[in-house]
């Protein structure tokens, strides 16, 4: 049983130092800024009707690198006049084009959007997309 504890002693104290690691290396940037332990996403797009401007939630969003060719759809999230779409390449800086799409709508892409490295995370674009008919 010694043998026991003493392994759920070594166990726990293990983990105590990877998590104070963690905070510690999350916590160490210049200016003592503390930084989230979290990705973050690198767009946040609203799909908007070019007409009436409503809110458009079941669309398709596809981010693809310029650079790399790779694709990534976006994920919707909320509904009716509070939805909107999320994620990408997260926290990956560079060069994205952004394609919207919906069956009964014109696809619209917006090209060029920059995502920069930020002090502890990505700059995050927030874009809002017209679809017309």
């Amino acid at each position: 049983m010694a043998v026991e504890a003493l392994m759920n002693q070594l166990l726990r104290s293990v983990l105590f130092i990877v998590a104070v690691g963690a905070v510690g290396a999350a916590c160490d940037v210049p200016g003592g800024q503390a930084c989230p332990a979290i990705a973050a996403a690198n767009f946040n797009i609203t799909v908007v009707d070019a007409v009436t401007s409503q809110r458009i939630c079941d669309a398709t969003i596809v981010a693809t690198e310029t650079s790399t060719g790779s694709t990534m759809n976006l994920m919707a999230f909320g509904s009716g006049a509070d939805c909107g779409y999320s994620g990408g390449f997260y926290e990956r800086p560079g060069t994205f084009s952004l394609a919207a799409s919906k069956t009964g709508y014109l696809t619209t892409t917006h090209s060029g959007v920059v995502i920069t490295k930020g002090v502890c995370n990505i700059n995050p674009v927030t874009l809002t997309l017209k679809l017309g008919k």
